[in-house]
């Protein structure tokens, strides 16, 4: 990521040096100040990998990229040698890709070629090796040999791509026309039925303006041919009727923040609608209509955005926080700011609010953000547990189960499937016993509702017997049979539910059950634990694992 940043942070310093014609001093200076700032962001980069360092990473790697786009151009008038620059960059991205691609491709079947034919035994990680180096150093060095260097000169260029304009005249425009009458369908659908948009129409609009925009900027140079005078009808056309669609994007994205919260999902499209707005008013008022705005507004947008406490990750961090600070509260779940175990139900719809709230916090910003509502110190408190489990070792520590987003409420009066199997090692300590069992097995298809094994370990055969109605294993020496250990698998089951999420990995330390009396000491391992779920009945538990015992 840091590399990545650094290619394009230094493509940027090198195109403003010899634009600028710098002297060699100034040159260095600037690389050294590059070089402390990549190195501050390595160090910044959290040791665990989270949503907001990808999302940063991103908005980084965009403004650079704008940056590179308007830089060389940014302090004269040259518009065509602007657009001639661009589109050499944009083609030359394209060939490098293809190249690429070809490359790879070819010594692919070239490294299985001698594989299959004779008998060389090649890595598998050789062909991820080979992607890593033409993908990264072939394909960057391609693109930066063909990289425009006579910038002022570009201006005096009147080139323009046949295929260009057929893809962007035939290709792309019947797209973006297509999009919008589909817009302007549903728009006048939640019109004539009072209904809020959904969420998802405001991908759509950004995907429609998005097209519209890049389809004016591919066909710029030749908008005042006499062949193309429908090309500024079209613009003309095309930014007014963006604007009932941004009118659109706007409640759907209020309806979203009203009932959710800000994320930094909803941050930036209600960015991106503003942009929309003013990128819109400018080319229907300017008269330079510059299309250079395009690329330096949004390079601005997404800078401010990136850091302070009006960006996005600040701004979104304060609402989510205060969106759970509301729901605990509600249900007398904080008092001074902490959290107390919840006493009584809550509604489904909340309960799953506060799921998502956690979740997202989680995910997005670490656990860490949660640890001012808590006592108790999260770092140990989840230090043994894997990542994939944080949410639901935090729920539980609220006294809730954690209930995905994909669940919906008429999922608790259907039947869902439980499985848990444990992490545990092959290798097992056997100490303190005297007898091993390593096939026991529960079958929850079984008819009876106590279903019974009996081993003979020494002289004494002892029994295995599971009730089903009291989800409770029995174990007793068949001579003995006043003296029985009772292993009780539904507080088992409903403190894995309360712990970990269904289909997950456990720790054997958490699936482990030991009891002892004078005639037996018993050890269970469990490897598996599956059942049917119904109304928060377990229905016919079965499972596996091992078993130690020792006569006392």
């Amino acid at each position: 990521m840091t590399s990545y940043l650094g290619m394009l942070l230094f493509i940027s310093l090198k195109v403003l040096t010899e634009q600028k014609k710098l002297a060699k001093k100034s040159d260095f200076l600037l690389s050294l100040f590059a070089i402390a700032l990549l190195i501050g962001y390595y160090f910044s980069l959290p040791v665990e990998f989270m949503t907001i360092s990808f999302t940063r990473f991103c908005l980084f790697a965009l403004i650079l990229h704008l940056t590179i786009a308007f830089i060389p151009y940014l302090e004269n008038e040259m518009i065509n040698g602007f657009w001639q620059y661009n589109k050499i960059i944009f083609l030359r991205i394209v060939l490098s890709a293809l190249y690429t691609i070809v490359l790879y491709l070819g010594l692919v079947l070239a490294l299985l070629a001698l594989e299959k034919l004779f008998n060389i035994d090649i890595n598998s990680d050789t062909y991820f090796d080979l992607w890593i180096w033409l993908a990264g150093v072939f394909n960057t060095w391609f693109f930066l040999s063909g990289f425009p260097r006579k910038f002022n000169e570009l201006d005096f260029y009147t080139d323009y791509p046949k295929g260009l304009k057929i893809f962007t005249q035939y290709i792309l425009l019947p797209l973006v026309t297509i999009y919008m009458v589909i817009l302007y369908a549903y728009m006048f659908k939640i019109i004539f039925a009072a209904q809020w948009p959904v969420g998802w129409v405001s991908y759509l609009v950004i995907g429609f303006s998005t097209g519209g925009i890049l389809s004016l900027l591919l066909i710029y140079p030749i908008r005042n041919h006499e062949n193309n005078k429908w090309i500024l009808i079209f613009s003309r056309f095309f930014y007014f009727a963006l604007f009932p669609l941004i009118l659109l994007l706007f409640f759907a994205v209020k309806r979203r923040i009203s009932d959710y919260g800000v994320t930094e999902q909803r941050y930036f499209i209600l960015v991106l609608a503003l942009w929309l707005l003013f990128i819109s008013c400018y080319f229907l008022v300017s008269k330079a209509k510059n299309i250079k705005v395009i690329p330096i507004s949004l390079c601005l947008l997404a800078l401010a955005s990136s850091f302070g406490p009006w960006g996005a990750f600040a701004v979104s961090l304060s609402s989510q926080k205060q969106q759970l600070e509301a729901l605990l509260n509600k249900y007398s779940i904080l008092a001074n700011g902490k959290v107390i175990p919840a006493k009584d139900s809550i509604p489904f719809t909340d309960h799953k609010k506060i799921s998502s709230v956690i979740n997202y916090l989680i995910n997005v910003h670490g656990y860490n953000t949660l640890q001012p509502y808590f006592a108790q110190n999260l770092d140990s408190a989840l230090k043994k547990e894997d990542s994939y489990q944080y949410k639901n070792k935090i729920h539980a520590m609220i006294n809730l189960t954690y209930i995905p987003d994909y669940q919906t409420q008429e999922d608790e009066s259907k039947e869902s499937y439980v499985n848990f199997y444990s992490n545990s090692r092959k290798i097992i300590n056997i100490e303190g016993y005297d007898y091993f069992i390593g096939d026991f097995d529960i079958n929850e298809y079984a008819k009876e509702n106590t279903t019974c094994s009996s081993y003979l370990l020494g002289k004494n055969n002892i029994s295995f017997c599971f009730d089903f109605q009291k989800k409770q294993l029995l174990v007793y020496n068949e001579s003995k049979r006043d003296s029985i250990l009772k292993f009780d698998i539904g507080v088992l089951t409903n403190s894995l539910e309360k712990g970990y999420l269904n289909y997950s990995s456990i720790p054997a330390d958490s699936m482990t059950l030991s009891a002892e009396n004078s005639v037996l000491k018993v050890k269970i391992i469990f490897n598996n634990i599956h059942y049917y779920k119904r109304r928060n009945e377990n229905e016919r538990i079965g499972m596996s694992g091992g078993i130690f015992v020792r006569e006392q």
